[in-house]
């Protein structure tokens, strides 16, 4: 399973969640092996920046890294659309840090 952590700043396990998922600066991808932790990986936000559409544009790059689950603080409705119909499943946890919430999220997945 890979899981996409919306975060702050530079990102990784002790970064904080995002709480706008499309204006995060970072996205920290989480491998689950066998309910583990596994391998992670942070990187930039390609649409963090943009005028209109950073949610769109921002799941549009989830859908391109192929995860299964993305969490952040708050999803606006288009991104929620797009994964939605593409079976992503939306975790809402704001202001934790990205490892607590994985960890929150797989005792209840």
């Amino acid at each position: 399973m890979k899981i996409a952590v919306a975060t702050d700043g530079e990102g990784g396990l002790d970064a904080v969640v995002a709480t706008d998922f499309g204006r995060a600066d970072t996205f920290t991808f989480v491998e689950v092996e066998g309910g583990a932790v596994g391998t992670v990986e942070t990187v930039a936000n390609d649409a963090c920046r943009v005028a209109q559409g950073a949610g769109m544009a921002a799941a549009d790059q989830m859908m391109r890294e192929g995860v299964d689950a993305v969490v952040a603080g708050h999803f606006g409705p288009h991104a929620e659309e797009i994964f939605g119909e593409e079976g992503i499943i939306i975790v809402l946890m704001p202001k934790v840090m990205a490892k607590d919430a994985v960890e929150r999220y797989l005792k209840v997945a």
